[in-house]
Order: C-alpha cells, then structure tokens, then sequence
C-alpha cells in the first residue's frame, strides 16, 4: 500500500472517531449512514478504517500512557487522535512506523496544524520502538461506571471485565440448522458456532442461503428460555435488527416483532428474508401498542446502557453517562409493567415474560425484577439452558454472563436474563 493510498482509511477512521463524539451515538449507527470520507472508500478500505476506529477506542487508554510521559503539554485534541492512532496502528496493528509515521505528519497537516508537524514525527519517532505496550495500565472504565461494578461484583471482577475489553471479540454465529459444509468454528456449549478470524462475513459458507446469522453467543441465551413452546405466540419486544426474532421463529414458535425505528425494522426484515424464516413485523411504540388478542409469552430485550458490549463497541464509554441509565431505567420498568400486567392486552393471564437486558448493571438487571415483584404477581422460572455453566445462575434463577467469562474461549457479552411466568 502507498503512502498515498494508505491515508485514507486512516483518515476516515479519524473521522469515524470524530463523528461518534460529537453526535454521541455508537459507531454502528453512524456506519448506517457513514460520513461521506468513508462512504467513498472502496470495500477493503472501509473495513479497515472501521478496524482502526475500534482498535483505536479500545487502546486509547494505553496509548494516553506513553503519550502522557512523551507530551510536555497536551497538544488540541485532533493531534492527540492522531498520535493515538499512529501508536495503536504500530503496536497492536502491527504496521510498519515508517509509513505510520509518514501519514501521521500529513493527518496533521491537513487538520490545519502544520506547525505540530516536527512535533508530531519527533514524538512517534521516540515512541515508536522499544515500548512495551503489553505492560502499560489496562484501561480504566469510566468512574461512574467503574464504581457500580464495583459495588456488583468487587473490585477483582471489575478489573477482569476491562482486561477482558481490550480482546477484539470472536464472531458468533446462531445455526438455523445443520452446520453448512466448509464452515469451520468451534461449537459453544451452549450451541453457537465462534469463529475466530472469519474474514468476509458474506462470503462464509451459508451465508447466501441464510443458514445462520451473527448472534453473540449471551444474546442467543434468552430465546432458548422458550425452546420448549413450540407453535405458541411469542411477542419479539424492541426486537431489531432480529437475531431473537430469527431463533423464535426457528424454533417453531409464531412471532410477531415489533420496534418503535422504522430502519432497525427493515434490517430485521432483511434477515428474515435472507434466512427464509417467518415473523410478523409491526413498527410502533410498544407502550402504546394493542394487539388482537394477548400473547402465550413475550421475549423482552430492553433498551438499555449496553454495558455488556464493550467489548464489542468501545466506543460505548464514551457515550454513555449516569443520567442515560436513570433515563433507560425508568423505561425498563414502564415496558415491564406494561407485559407483566395482563390488563394491558398484550400478555395472557398466566403467560411467560423472558426480560433481558446486555447491561452489565444491577440496576438495570435484578433490581428491575425486584421492584417487578413489588407490582405484579409472577414467579422466576429458573434459568435452565444446556450448556449454561452452573455458576452463571444466582440461587434466584436469574442468569447473568460477564465479559470475562469463558476467557479462554474468547469472552462472551454480559448479559442479564430473567424468565417470569405470570401467576394468574
């Protein structure tokens, strides 16, 4: 690759960047709509910007370390991303700091500061060999959310689940049946197929014929907590883009899903269509919305902090606040008063409710249960999934994973999953 051919992705990654902090939304929802300097990329060029803008999220932390002991003064915040990314790029990409180097002093250039040129080639020629980047600090999570793990699991956990965020994460696949011929992976206990280095996505074997579609290996737990309703209706709630969707209707169940974003909705019409699997799809708000008749079970995967995808999307920490759970938590509780209370039409009287959130919160967990069972009369059905470990299932029922679980497997999501049956 030329220099000139190399700026690009390392500009539209910068860009990337830019764009996720000052609209603050997640790096996925900008790529639905990507700014124009990515959207022009060829294929190969937008996967690699995408890859750096994901590394550079999730090493940001060490390459502040170095930069912090090289930097007599903080430099303006766009030559910072710069030299962060030069850094990631030499010592976790692997690319060759000469040309890293290079496109650095141009980056600079064309953000409008010529006169940080020298500075920035000194910097990362200084920077460039004999770090060890390995024992730099793990990245710290931000206070307001390094505090609450603490109070959930102790402060050896907490320091688990961030090394755990530092690992890009494998790639799940959910099977709709046999595994497809020439799809190698490992198969998960609990019945998803990992693969490590998967390359094209699209160009996998089964990918065509919609023989199976990506799924964490946690967010395929909570639709196995009805494997045993073949043929009843099942309500998807905020169910885009439809990994959940597919597993119901996969498992015989009749769906109908439902989602208040019009362009969520027609991604998870795209994946019923490409996997030849049936489903109901209704936009609308789903505190408002009445059906015909009440559902023999609903699947509840609320809106929430997604603090279990770090992993995943790094970029997350530095999106999320305090006062965006308390907001997201006030709205867990109104979805689930409005499937707990059979009054309100949606689920039958003595119904089931799996409610789950990919939060690694409390509060946005068990806590909500809790003050479930102060309003509506259920009972907790216990997590009972082959191939869940034991210790991931409280003494309650209730199932929670962690990023650090399954370590030498590659990680897993954390997610919460509760199962609820009406007791009317």
């Amino acid at each position: 690759m030329s220099a000139s051919a190399s700026l690009a992705p390392r500009a539209a990654a910068l860009d990337l960047v830019q764009t996720v902090l000052e609209t603050r939304r997640s790096l996925s929802e900008i790529l639905a709509q990507p700014p124009r300097a990515f959207a022009a990329l060829p294929p190969e060029d937008r996967a690699r910007a995408q890859r750096l803008t994901l590394s550079l999220f999730r090493q940001m932390g060490r390459a502040d370390h170095f930069l912090h002991r090289a930097l007599r003064k903080p430099p303006p915040e766009p030559v910072r991303w710069v030299l962060r990314l030069a850094l990631v790029e030499i010592h976790v990409e692997g690319a060759a700091p000469h040309g890293v180097i290079h496109d650095a002093v141009d980056l600079t250039r064309d953000l409008g500061h010529p006169r940080l040129t020298g500075l920035v080639n000194a910097v990362l020629r200084g920077l460039a060999e004999g770090l060890d980047w390995q024992a730099a600090p793990v990245p710290r999570l931000p206070d307001w959310l390094r505090g609450a793990l603490q109070n959930a699991y102790g402060a050896k956990v907490t320091a688990a689940i961030e090394a755990a965020h530092l690992a890009p994460p494998p790639l799940d696949l959910t099977l709709k049946g046999p595994r497809p011929e020439g799809l190698h992976g490992e198969m998960l206990p609990t019945g998803s197929l990992r693969l490590r280095e998967p390359g094209q996505i699209s160009a996998l074997p089964g990918y065509a014929e919609g023989a199976w579609w990506v799924q964490d290996a946690a967010a395929a737990l909570p639709a196995r907590m009805l494997s045993d309703m073949t043929g009843a209706r099942v309500l998807d709630l905020c169910a885009a883009p439809g990994g959940k969707t597919l597993q119901l209707a996969a498992m015989g169940l009749e769906v109908t899903a439902l989602d208040i974003s019009a362009p969520r909705m027609a991604r998870l019409q795209e994946n019923l269509a490409r996997t030849g699997l049936a489903a109901q799809t209704i936009t609308a708000d789903a505190l408002d919305w009445r059906p015909d008749q009440p559902f023999d079970a609903i699947l509840l995967d609320a809106p929430c902090s997604a603090t279990g995808t770090i992993r995943r999307h790094p970029e997350l920490p530095f999106l999320r606040s305090r006062e965006d759970v308390t907001a997201l938590r006030m709205l867990q509780a109104a979805l689930l008063d409005r499937v707990l209370d059979p009054g309100q039409g949606l689920l039958r009287a003595g119904g089931s409710v799996v409610y789950c959130t990919c939060s690694l919160l409390p509060s946005e967990g068990e806590d909500q249960v809790s003050a479930a069972a102060t309003r509506h009369s259920f009972r907790i059905l216990p997590a009972e999934i082959p191939g869940v470990p034991r210790e991931w299932v409280g003494p309650d029922g209730l199932l929670r994973t962690r990023p650090d679980f399954w370590a030498d497997q590659g990680g897993i999501d954390g997610f919460f999953i509760a199962a609820l049956q009406h007791s009317g």
